[in-house]
Parts: C-alpha cells; sequence; structure tokens
C-alpha cells in the first residue's frame, strides 16, 4: 500500500514539475512563465531541459549540434553531447554531418 502512495506521489510531482506554468492573476506565479515549484537555481542548470513551444509533433534539428523532439505539451531542446556522435542529422544525433553542416571539400590547385 504504501509504495503504491509513493508512487502516486512521485506521478503527481513528475507531471506538475513537466507542464509549463501559466502566469496568473496578480503576478502570481511570476511573469514569463516560470513554474513556481520548480526552483531558478534548478532551472537555469545546464543539464535541466528547456521547454518551447512548436507546431508539428516529431524531432527535427536545429542547427548543426542541436536536436529539437516536439511533443503535444510541447518542445525539448537537447545537445548532441555524445562524442560518438556530435552532429545534428534528420533530426537525430549521428556521426555524421547533414549536407548544410558539412565542411565543403576545396579541390586541390594543381598548377
Amino acid at each position: 500500500m504504501n509504495s503504491k502512495i509513493i508512487l502516486a506521489f512521485c506521478i503527481v510531482i513528475t507531471i506538475a514539475a513537466a507542464v509549463p506554468a501559466q502566469t496568473g492573476f496578480g503576478g502570481w506565479p511570476p511573469a514569463g512563465g516560470v513554474n513556481p515549484w520548480i526552483p531558478p537555481w534548478v532551472s537555469a542548470a545546464p543539464w535541466y531541459p528547456q521547454w518551447s513551444p512548436c507546431t508539428t509533433i516529431g524531432s527535427s534539428c536545429v542547427d548543426c549540434s542541436t536536436k529539437i523532439v516536439c511533443t503535444k505539451i510541447g518542445a525539448i531542446q537537447r545537445a548532441c553531447s555524445d562524442p560518438t556522435m556530435p552532429h545534428c542529422n534528420l533530426g537525430e544525433c549521428s556521426a555524421t554531418p547533414s549536407e548544410e553542416c558539412a565542411v565543403p571539400v576545396v579541390p586541390a590547385n594543381t598548377a
């Protein structure tokens, strides 16, 4: 019985932390959609996921080394931090860079 209560409590806390906060009346919660249940020193940490709105569900590349995964409740950006797969290619971290991010090959001058 105790394990079921603890499991339910953990699920509620996880959902409350994952849902972005809406600005309320009278300035509470604070402006900017900050979740009042998460301390600012935690939400500003580089390892904490940053949520942003998106229009389509799926993953895509933000830049050459960052992917964005869009869900029904928002999007999360993740850096491709694995040294063996540092490039973002077709929305996934990959060992090969995409065409836009590949270094152009310059032919050698032979004279």
